[in-house]
């Protein structure tokens, strides 16, 4: 009841904060779907995968540039609550039924359909994987993370985890960190461990969380995560087992990606924006307006960043391709008001398209602001509530408490 009435809350937030809004698109800057976009994952040569969490489920397939997705990848009709490429290339997604059947595909790389599957844990599950090819996965409704090996069939070992585990990030030593929202920390799991070696706290001064959600790892092995309720990035330093340092963002910021160069990209659901951070800055050095309320992102190779707007679209959501150049001006100072995608395919929109995902239990359960910043619901979960109250079973189940990640 506790996360349900936080998930409720966070909705109202967003409704609020929709309503709000400025309508902006950049149509040659817009990739079309119809659905609702959650998970985003980028290849090396640019292609874009989008987990559709709307009814048919799926994954789009974008070709780098594209505004619309070449292909579909089928998930049986089960929404997408997870995804994850592997250094191969190799695509791994998550999908769950009301019947609560879940489990992980495989779809090589460059393929068209899943070669194999592997069950895992009821409710939904964000993925990772690490330089190896290891896939981690989380579990919001047990606390735990579970992890598949390289090229395994079944789930190797589940490690526990601080309550609402939300997303988890891989280091380039395979180091896997993983954000729990509800209990405020974020569990250091070593490369082919079978338990967290270290807990790192992110709580208030009175003892609450701070809402971990967010998290990637830097190409140094520095990681950072997005802290809803206290509306700041923690810095973690590679071996470090506290906060080295907080760079703030307005607006509760709910999820984080990173460029190779260093450059931090921060979604915030409440004041629905992307802020730009500077290699090793100390705070944000500009920020863009997003189309809709954002949710996840993800940076291209060729530095420009998609965000995800589960909620925004007359039909769906929207995905926004915000380009290198215009992120480089907002890094100057200048805000700009121009983000890079818009709604739902319109009649004259690329063919082919797809959708993505929300989730429960951490993004995939989103935990929801308890208190101050009751509106961070991930878009993804928030447009469920709202929108399509169809598996409000299923959520249920899946335990969580705020959203964005899908």
């Amino acid at each position: 009841m506790k996360y349900r009435l936080a998930t409720f809350t966070a909705v109202f937030g967003v409704i609020l904060g929709l309503a709000a809004a400025p309508v902006v698109a950049a149509p040659d800057e817009a990739i079309y779907v119809v659905g609702t976009p959650v998970r985003v994952a980028i290849a090396a040569d640019g292609t874009a995968y989008l987990g559709n969490y709307d009814q048919g489920g799926g994954v789009f397939v974008v070709p780098a540039g594209a505004t619309g997705a070449a292909r579909t990848i089928s998930t049986g009709g089960h929404p997408t609550t997870g995804l994850a490429l592997g250094p191969d290339g190799t695509l791994y997604v998550a999908t769950a039924d009301d019947a609560g059947h879940n489990i992980v595909g495989v779809v090589p790389a460059g393929g068209t359909t899943t070669e194999r599957t592997i069950p895992v844990s009821a409710g939904l599950h964000p993925l990772a994987a690490g330089p190896d090819g290891t896939v981690y996965v989380a579990n919001p409704a047990g606390n735990t993370v579970s992890v598949i090996a390289p090229n395994g069939t079944a789930v190797d070992r589940t490690i526990k985890v601080g309550a609402g585990p939300a997303e988890v990030a891989v280091t380039k030593d395979g180091t896997a960190y993983v954000t729990s929202q509800t209990a405020g920390t974020v569990s250091v799991v070593p490369a082919g461990a079978a338990a967290v070696s270290k807990t790192i706290e992110l709580l208030s001064d009175t003892g609450t969380s701070e809402e971990p959600h967010g998290i990637a790892a830097g190409p140094d092995g520095t990681v950072y995560v997005a802290n809803i309720k206290s509306g700041d990035i923690a810095v973690i330093e590679p071996d470090a087992d506290t906060v080295s340092e907080r760079i703030f963002v307005e607006g509760g910021p709910q999820d984080v990606a990173i460029a190779e160069d260093g450059s931090l990209y921060v979604t915030s659901l409440l004041t629905q924006k992307l802020s730009v951070i500077r290699p090793h800055a100390t705070e944000v050095a500009g920020s863009m307006t997003t189309d809709g309320g954002p949710g996840h992102l993800a940076v291209a190779p060729d530095g420009s960043v998609i965000v995800l707007s589960p909620g925004s679209g007359a039909t769906g959501g929207s995905v926004s391709r915000f380009s290198a150049a215009a992120l480089a001006a907002a890094s100057q100072g200048s805000t700009a008001a121009t983000p890079a995608a818009s709604s739902a395919a319109p009649a004259a929109a690329p063919a082919g398209e797809a959708a993505a995902q929300p989730s429960s239990g951490s993004w995939n359960s989103l935990p929801a602001v308890a208190g101050g910043v009751a509106a961070l619901v991930v878009g993804g979960a928030a447009w469920i509530l709202v929108n399509g109250r169809r598996r409000k079973a299923w959520l249920a189940a899946g335990a969580s408490q705020a959203g964005s990640g899908l």
